[in-house]
Parts: C-alpha cells; structure tokens; sequence
C-alpha cells in the first residue's frame, strides 16, 4: 500500500465521524478522559511546549492548555481539526494550534518538544512504530512520552468481546482500515522496541481496557 492510499484510509474514517465524535465517546469513555488529562497535566510544566499526534477534536490538547506555555494538536482528518479550532475559539483558549497533519512524517525540527502526546491513536493505524519514531524524533532529550492505547486482546467481559467481535468483522469487511490487537505486554514490548524507556502504567478503562503508558527517550 503506497502512503497515498495509507493515508487516505486513515484519514476518511475520522472524517465521517467527526461531527458526533464528542458525544458518542464521552458518553462511555468521559471518566478515561479525564484520567488522561489529569496524567498528562502532572508530568508537564508552565514553560513547555507540546505536541499531541492524532488530537482528533481537541479533548486532551484543550484540558492541558493551561498547563502549558504552547501546545499544538495534529490530525490527519480535517473534519476533526475544523471541530478543534472551533472548540478552542469558543473557550477562548489561546496556547492551543490545531493544525492537520500526518503523524508518521510532522514539519518540525528533531527536538522540538518537552512533551509528546499519543492517546488512543497507536491501535489504528497502519504502523504504530513509525508513530513511535517520529514522536522520539520530535522530543527534547528529556522529554516525555505521553500515551494511553486500547489493548483489545486483553481479557474483557462476555459483553465487551461481544462488542469487539464486531470491531474485528468491520476490520475484515474494511469498514476499520487499521487495528492493532494489543496485549498490554506488547504494547510495552512496542515502546522498548522504540528505543523509550517507561516509566509508569495505569489502566484508565478496563473494558476495553485502556493503558496508560509514560516514558522517555532511552539513554544511549
């Protein structure tokens, strides 16, 4: 599959559903997000300057905002950004920038920032190492990794299979381009792999379960 193609795939499916996205997720998965903002918010600083991959409508990149001198916000569909800047517009946040963007290949420099920002992105995409790759290329030496990915091949309630049996037809039939079936083991194993050292984990939702994951650049 050329990038093209790659990023076509990746890009329409969060385009449709863009307009409900904030309704449809919060309604099961607000208390994760809160979780997720609270984690990020205590490993970061008034003077840093962030970056989120994959922001989608700005949920985590605004409930940061104001722990951080700057932060800008990237996804790939435009739909998600448009609803991102009009989010940000209308609470009047001013430290935020949503830009599109591909998150395998981003237009800064190595080094750029303090904090790098992966939620729920690592699990649908084609190629969560290359993800990975760029996010250790953007980070300042001492800079953080700040993630949380559905691990869908951990044990979950009958209810909770019955829901991803679905996810996966969907996957089969091409409806879902890209998944990742992730015990929490991989996941760790993934970021090892990416020359990053973690530094804590936590589980912010437990069916599916959602696990948060804090590291470093690896020390060479």
């Amino acid at each position: 599959m050329d990038e093209r193609t790659r990023r076509h795939k990746e890009r329409s499916l969060w385009s449709k559903q863009a307009a409900g996205y904030d309704r449809r997720t919060l309604r099961v998965y607000e208390d994760a997000y809160d979780l997720s903002i609270r984690k990020a918010r205590s490993v970061l600083a008034p003077d840093q300057r962030v970056l989120e991959i994959g922001c989608g409508t700005g949920i985590i990149s605004l409930g940061i905002a104001p722990h951080a001198d700057e932060v800008i916000g990237t996804d790939l569909s435009p739909e998600m950004v448009e609803i991102a800047q009009h989010k940000a517009a209308r609470q009047g946040v001013a430290n935020v920038d949503f830009r599109v963007g591909d998150g395998y290949a981003l237009p800064f420099e190595d080094g750029s920032f303090d904090a790098v920002l992966l939620f729920n992105t690592l699990h649908v995409v084609r190629e969560p190492a290359a993800l990975l790759r760029e996010a250790h290329r953007l980070l300042k030496p001492s800079g953080h990794l700040v993630t949380a990915t559905d691990c869908y091949a951990e044990p979950v309630p009958l209810t909770t299979r019955l829901k991803l049996g679905v996810q996966r037809l969907l996957h089969v039939v091409g409806v879902i381009p890209f998944i990742s079936y992730f015990t929490r083991e991989d996941l760790l194993q993934l970021f090892e792999q990416s020359a990053f050292e973690v530094a804590e984990t936590d589980v912010l939702h437990v069916a599916p379960v959602n696990t948060y994951v804090l590291a470093s650049k690896a020390k060479v």
